[in-house]
């Protein structure tokens, strides 16, 4: 029997998680028996569980013959609360989403589309609405607060996120897991779907022309950019929620404010930090998004969302790209922080 051995990182740093994901990617070949190595004790994070497990898993199902066995997983407990191991693929720990996490954290959760949009219907409301409610919900296990403009501008970008997998991605699930550190101030929410990818999505928008996936990231970052609003296209002025290509760049800009951004979509991955712009190696079906904000940040919060709209419809005009002003319901929420000012 031939056996191969992938040692799975033991801290979630950025570039690691990455190379293990083209690892598995780029493995050819007939192997009868795989060791996935956890390698013990390490640091777990959002972003890394959840692009880490659903490569693995991705792996074993195109290898159903293969036998795939786990070891020195016992001393990551954390992660096998938080359903890690079962998304890989291996029957240890928890499910996804059957822990009940706490003020600080939200384990692994997959969702099912198609039982979004049911609720939807079955409850006549919108989309968003209904998106809108799980954000507030998990804003408020991050933040153990209910109201407030830290809670506002992490619910905004969770929405976004979200809103963003049902109408674009074509995906049959999203996936998300989330924490607050309390010692640091710092709250990372992963968010992945397994869908048509950015670059895919972007090319229903006849005004662009893409052709690699680093281009269609540094395009989605961008105010207006929308594979299914942009100028052609009738406009509903009463659909609050109507997609304006503002999500990504709204949430883009928030992190620079002393927090992480990373998009990952197809074979690459922008990383963004307030003074840099990196771009690695990446192997991911569909798009994966880490975002990291700082709290300490937050204190200017209540003006910070309102100028990021207001210079993303003027960028979008000075370079006359073809896309909707920030969506009704975006722009409501950043008139409510100019109306309160700043703390």
């Amino acid at each position: 029997m031939s056996t191969q051995t992938f040692l799975v990182p033991k801290d979630h740093v950025l570039e690691k998680i990455l190379d293990f994901g083209n690892e598995l990617a780029l493995h050819s070949g007939q192997t009868d028996q795989f060791i996935f190595d956890f390698q013990g004790k390490g640091l777990d994070t959002p972003f890394g569980m959840l692009s880490i497990a659903f490569a693995i898993h991705k792996f074993m199902d195109e290898r159903p013959k293969a036998q795939c066995l786990p070891i020195n997983y016992e001393e990551r407990w954390y992660a096998s609360h938080m359903g890690y191991f079962q998304a890989c693929g291996f029957k240890i720990g928890k499910l996804p989403g059957q822990a009940h996490g706490s003020d600080t954290y939200i384990p692994i959760t997959v969702m099912q589309v198609a039982e979004l949009q049911e609720q939807a219907r079955r409850e006549i409301r919108e989309m968003g609405n209904i998106i809108e409610d799980h954000s507030k919900r998990l804003s408020a296990v991050l933040l153990q607060q209910t109201e407030g403009p830290a809670f506002e501008i992490l619910a905004y970008s969770l929405r976004e996120m979200l809103r963003n997998i049902v109408e674009h991605s074509q995906s049959e699930t999203l996936a998300f897991c989330a924490q607050f550190r309390q010692r640091a101030k710092q709250a990372e929410i992963a968010i992945l779907d397994t869908g048509i990818g950015i670059r895919s999505a972007l090319a229903n928008n006849p005004h662009l022309s893409i052709e690699a996936d680093r281009q269609a990231l540094n395009l989605a970052i961008m105010p207006g950019i929308s594979g299914k609003m942009f100028k052609g296209v009738k406009k509903n002025p009463y659909d609050d929620w109507q997609n304006s290509g503002y999500g990504l760049y709204a949430v883009s800009r928030l992190c620079g404010h002393g927090g992480k951004f990373t998009l990952c979509s197809g074979d690459t991955a922008l990383a963004l930090k307030p003074e840099s712009r990196e771009y690695h190696r990446a192997s991911h079906q569909g798009t994966a998004l880490r975002i990291i904000l700082s709290a300490s940040e937050f204190k200017d919060a209540k003006s910070t969302l309102a100028k990021i709209m207001k210079e993303g419809d003027k960028q979008a005009k000075e370079f006359g790209i073809q896309g909707a002003k920030a969506s009704a319901a975006s722009r409501a929420l950043a008139s409510e922080f100019q109306k309160k000012g700043t703390s």
